[in-house]
């Protein structure tokens, strides 16, 4: 049985509650369901899932970093100035931007931090494994916790190796997988 528990909640019971389901709004736009069931997985899973009309998937793995755990703050490489502040920083070489980083800091309602959110890092592709990305994500990082975060969390797409490299040098740790299924209309 499916029970509606708020405007955007659902649980699924089973005498007890065996799953959860949430909708939301990613940063970038998309509208996200969430479900978490406390089942394995079967054989017959996927299948199902394509019977309904899913289309394609992408895993993505959560990560947290403590920002009170940060290594120190990465050497800039030479050349490379990095500016900004706030949730948002760029890196620049020459004039040219060659990078840039996006957070989301809130506060809740009680005036305590959300966790930072970690919505992009990119830098060129021809600047790339020059330290740039790391420099950007410490510095930014660092920032917020200056501002009283104490943590951080990003999504990242499991075949993303550069990007999981990346968060699990400075000390991130994964939280949770997710599998984010595509529906036809």
């Amino acid at each position: 049985m499916i029970d509606r528990v708020a405007a955007d909640q659902w649980h699924a019971l089973d005498d007890l509650v065996v799953g959860r389901g949430q909708t939301m709004r990613k940063p970038d736009g998309r509208d996200f369901i969430s479900i978490d069931a406390w089942r394995a997985e079967d054989a017959e899973t996927t299948p199902n899932r394509r019977r309904v009309g899913s289309t394609g998937e992408r895993r993505e793995r959560q990560y947290l970093v403590k920002l009170a755990n940060l290594p120190r703050a990465a050497e800039t490489p030479a050349g490379v100035r990095i500016t900004g502040g706030g949730d948002e920083f760029r890196a620049t070489a020459d004039g040219a931007e060659i990078g840039v980083i996006r957070l989301s800091s809130s506060m809740r309602d009680d005036g305590t931090p959300r966790p930072a959110r970690i919505l992009f890092v990119e830098v060129r592709a021809d600047q790339r494994r020059r330290g740039i990305g790391r420099a950007l994500l410490l510095h930014a990082l660092g920032d917020v916790h200056t501002r009283g975060f104490g943590l951080a969390s990003t999504e990242v797409d499991e075949t993303d190796t550069a990007a999981i490299l990346l968060l699990e040098g400075v000390g991130a740790r994964r939280a949770s997988n997710s599998l984010e299924l595509k529906w036809q209309k």
